[in-house]
This record gives C-alpha cells, structure tokens and sequence, in this order.
C-alpha cells in the first residue's frame, strides 16, 4: 500500500468500509446508519472533504468475506480525513440537539455490528 506521504498530491482517496450485522438487524442498523451517520457525512460533502458516498446491501448470501453493508467514500484526499475528524464533534452539536439520545442510538448500531473494518484502496494504472 503507498504511503499517506507520497499520496498527499491531492489524490482522491477511496476506502471501502465493510459492516456485518447480528442476525434480523439489518433494517434497525441501517436506519440508524441512515439517521445518524449519514447526515454527518452529507455535510462533510457540502464543506467539500468527502466526494461522494454510496451505500451497497449484498444481492446474495456469502460466506466469506461475511459482510452486510458495504459504504464506499472517495475522499478529497488524505488530509480530508483529519479534516473530517476534527469537523465530526462539531457537525455533530450542529445537527443533534440531543447529544444524549445520539450517543444512545450510536451505542445500539454498534451494539448490533458484529464485524467491521475498511479497505483503503490505491488504483493501479492500467497502461
């Protein structure tokens, strides 16, 4: 994988993010994913940090890799991720009034991922 250093030009970064849920709780984990997270990340794009953001739900049933829902982001660049890192507290404040009730709900989606992780992905040339 290519260093954040030699990656800083820029480029857009692409990373997949991977969510497997308890069993009968997709429809709760993604409509907490919808209400809480996605906003989140919308308004990262409005600052123009996160590009674009697609949520994926598997067609089929598989075994390996054993996954739910995958979101794939393409972020401005490498610095866009500290960027958004510093900005998700106070987009947070802005957005949820109740911070009591946010946490509540994040604690539950994440109660019910039972496996999680992210793919940073470097495109290679073809030519």
């Amino acid at each position: 994988m290519q260093s954040k250093e030699t990656d800083k030009g820029g480029t857009p970064l692409v990373i997949e993010y991977y969510y497997k849920v308890a069993p009968g709780a997709g429809a709760e984990w993604l409509a907490l994913y919808k209400k809480n997270h996605n906003p989140v990340l919308q308004q990262l794009m409005k600052e123009g940090i996160l590009q674009s953001e697609k949520l994926y739900e598997r067609r089929f049933h598989s075994e390996t890799p054993a996954w739910d829902f995958k979101i794939v982001m393409v972020w401005r660049d490498w610095a866009a991720l500290e960027e958004a890192h510093y900005r998700d507290p106070q987009i947070k404040l802005e957005l949820y009034p109740d911070q009591e009730e946010l946490a509540r709900q994040e604690k539950r989606r994440w109660e019910i991922t039972t496996g999680h992780w992210d793919d940073v992905l470097k495109e290679v040339p073809l030519e």
